[in-house]
């Protein structure tokens, strides 16, 4: 779903502090900014017998530090036209919060289409210990626990990870991941990255963005699922404090583009 973006995903202390890194920045850990981001959503390619006609729309994107974890907020609003006829209003509301220490999330998402709600879930995980397996527990749509394999990281935990392959000149990244988007369980993600390339952003953008930045291509295939081919894919271009410039979201009869439009930093908290 249009929802994974992870924090993107789409997810630590020092606002700006990647303004500095350039193409030479040592490898070490990753240093997330808390930011606000907003994306313009638009319909990229579209499959013969994909059935739409257009699509448009906005996401909003927050990151946010709560001092005991990483908070997200990703609100996605896309109209969809389609080739016989008529539009719909498909919205996303997803809201986590994650442990510091990456063995504890919860998180809410729901979904509506014209403003019915089709979708509702909410829950928490937790891990055993770094490295290890955990459980997954829902209470919407129903009460029902899912077991999560050795090695299953939460978004922003993974974000890291990635981030800091990167940075130590790492081209790929397999991992297992849960982000209670759906009762389906969690997803192993294989991500592709590509050479570090100066920021594109035009001058006097936000120096959120003056900074390297890597091209990255995300595939994700459900544990559950037998299935050799991805759920969907995603290709985004990162920047070492996990802002992404821009993301493409593939699914198997279309793709969506969202150009980010502007992005600031949230203020610092006095954190004991």
């Amino acid at each position: 779903m249009v929802r994974r973006v992870w924090a993107a995903a789409v997810a630590s202390v020092v606002l700006g502090a990647s303004a500095g890194l350039g193409a030479t920045a040592a490898a070490g850990p990753a240093d997330l900014a808390p930011h606000r981001a907003i994306y313009a959503m638009g319909l990229s390619t579209i499959k013969p017998g994909a059935g739409i006609a257009a699509a448009s729309g906005t996401m909003s994107y927050e990151f946010d530090d709560s001092c005991d974890g990483w908070v997200v907020e990703n609100r996605i609003a896309i109209t969809y036209a389609y080739t016989e006829g008529g539009q719909v209003l498909s919205t996303t509301d997803f809201i986590t919060w994650e442990s510091k220490d990456g063995l504890h999330y919860k998180f809410r998402m729901r979904n509506t289409r014209d403003g019915q709600v089709t979708e509702d879930v909410e829950g928490a995980a937790d891990l055993k210990g770094k490295g290890q397996g955990g459980v997954a527990r829902f209470t919407r749509p129903e009460p029902i626990s899912i077991p999560l394999p050795k090695g299953t990281l939460f978004p922003t935990e993974h974000t890291l990870r990635l981030l800091d392959t990167a940075r130590s000149g790492g081209r790929s990244f397999w991992r297992v991941v849960f982000d209670g988007s759906g009762t389906e369980g969690p997803y192993e993600v294989n991500a592709l990255i590509g050479s570090p390339s100066q920021s594109f952003a035009a001058a006097g953008a936000s120096p959120l963005l003056a900074s390297q930045a890597w091209p990255m291509r995300l595939a994700f295939f459900p544990v559950s699922s037998p299935d050799p081919l991805p759920n969907f894919e995603m290709a985004l271009t990162y920047h070492p404090n996990g802002v992404s410039q821009q993301i493409v979201q593939s699914f198997k009869n279309f793709s969506l583009t969202g150009n980010l439009q502007s992005v600031e930093p949230l203020p610092s908290k006095r954190c004991h």
